[in-house]
């Protein structure tokens, strides 16, 4: 009920959707602390506005609204009831039939052919369907909301299907939903993501081509269970492949290049990252445990077996984002994550850094709290191959005079360990022989001095 926000600014959803449009309170202008930085501004249009406001009047519960006292702790007069704005008309219904008249089937194969909507085919499955997608150009965004279901796209003379947003539509595909797989489709020329799945169990993302997908380009969140496997994905503004708050993932024997970030595990358990050729990005591959997320755990992150080739281009990302601030030139970035293994990875021509192993505190303001462990601990780097890292470093790693670096840390984490035949910065890091009282005795006075010449 009106008024909105906490101190009752707001007198409409629409200046509230407004509000979050323009950026939040950081667009209003607010020095604000502690924001998470996925609150961005967005566009839309004037018919999206009015649909999302009617979905808002849909959330009420006529049946519990409160009972309006006839006193307040404060003393000052009892606001009357407000008048609820009138809803707005009910948006038309899906195509004449439902799921329910038809799970008496048995699951089958739908057929999708160049002309028709693919849409309308994910409307009338069932769980168990594959809807098959021949080749041809499809200008919709799909939602899938249904369990057990295979999207295929079919390969004829060499021809595959695209799914186009023209730059105009905003999600290639939005899920919520478990044991889903998408397969052999190429997305490109969204303006927000490419597939995102959220919530959902058992997700596998298969011989995609992502092009020019907008933040993200796969984007599995919250979820359990993620296969991703022999897609290619570029000219993403965040991260190509990003798998955030999950847990039992697997992202394997993919080509991720000219994004901001390759491949960015964040805030997720039990994660393998496994024979992925990185190449281009601003970033190649990023293990985080960030604040302000649903889950506040990020370890157990295996990274083998990778290239991660001349990470240096310039970065494109939002400014306000952390992913806005990585270096040009960062191969790899461990950040508060814990135990993360880092072997048997070709890390070459990355013009900053090969490997960097940093706390929180190196990425936002001094006297930042946090709600999550911000050191990187038992993170464990061994068995690589290292060759012509920090050339041209940029960034803070320039700034202090930091060259032909393959390992940087910042002196946060004194339990992680070390490959001894790399270059590295300070030239001297405290290695698995050291007696434990000498390690963090290091790690602490290294830390003193790092917080004071930053």
């Amino acid at each position: 009920t009106a008024p909105y926000m906490h101190n009752g600014r707001f007198a409409t959803l629409e200046e509230v959707v407004d509000f979050y449009s323009a950026g939040g309170g950081r667009g209003a202008g607010l020095k604000l602390r502690n924001l998470d930085d996925k609150v961005r501004q967005f566009t839309l249009s004037e018919q999206e506005r009015k649909d999302l406001v009617a979905f808002l009047h849909a959330l009420t519960d006529e049946s519990a609204m409160p009972t309006i006292p006839e006193r307040v702790p404060s003393g000052l007069q009892v606001v009357e009831r407000l008048r609820k704005p009138a809803t707005p008309p009910a948006m038309p219904g899906s195509p004449a039939g439902s799921r329910a008249s038809k799970a008496t089937r048995p699951p089958t194969t739908i057929h999708v052919r160049a002309g028709e909507s693919i849409q309308a085919a994910i409307d009338r499955t069932i769980p168990g369907d594959v809807v098959e997608v021949h080749p041809g150009r499809y200008r919709e965004a799909l939602l899938v909301d249904i369990d057990n279901l295979t999207i295929r796209g079919v390969t004829e003379n060499g021809e595959r299907p695209i799914l186009d947003g023209d730059e105009v539509l905003t999600d290639a595909v939005i899920s919520s939903s478990s044991n889903f797989t998408i397969e052999g489709l190429t997305v490109k020329n969204f303006i927000n993501n490419g597939i995102t799945v959220h919530g959902g169990n058992n997700v596998t993302f298969r011989n995609l081509e992502i092009r020019n997908a907008g933040l993200y380009g796969l984007y599995p969140v919250e979820t359990k269970g993620v296969l991703i496997e022999n897609c290619v994905v570029s000219g993403i503004s965040d991260a190509g492949i990003y798998v955030g708050q999950s847990r039992d993932i697997i992202v394997r024997n993919n080509e991720v290049h000219d994004n901001v970030t390759g491949i960015e595990i964040e805030n997720s358990v039990n994660a393998l990252v496994e024979n992925n050729y990185v190449y281009d990005n601003t970033g190649g591959i990023l293990v985080f445990l960030l604040p302000n997320n649903p889950s506040k755990v990020g370890t157990d992150t295996k990274v083998v077996g990778n290239r991660i080739i001349n990470n240096n281009h310039p970065n494109f990302g939002d400014p306000g984002a952390i992913v806005g601030r990585v270096i040009p030139g960062t191969g790899m970035l461990i950040m508060a994550a814990d135990r993360t293994e880092v072997t048997g990875n070709e890390i070459r021509g990355n013009d900053t850094i090969g490997i960097g192993v940093v706390s929180l505190a190196i990425a936002f303001p001094k006297g930042r709290q946090f709600d999550v462990g911000a050191i990187p601990e038992g993170n464990l780097i061994y068995g690589n191959t290292f060759g012509e890292n920090g050339r041209k470093p940029g960034g803070l790693v320039k700034e202090i005079g930091v060259r032909d670096c393959d390992i940087f840390w910042d002196g946060s984490g004194w339990d992680n360990s070390w490959q001894s035949d790399a270059r590295t910065f300070p030239a001297v890091l405290p290695g698995d022989r050291w007696p434990t009282i000498a390690r963090k005795a290091y790690s602490r006075a290294y830390s003193w001095i790092r917080d004071r010449l930053l």
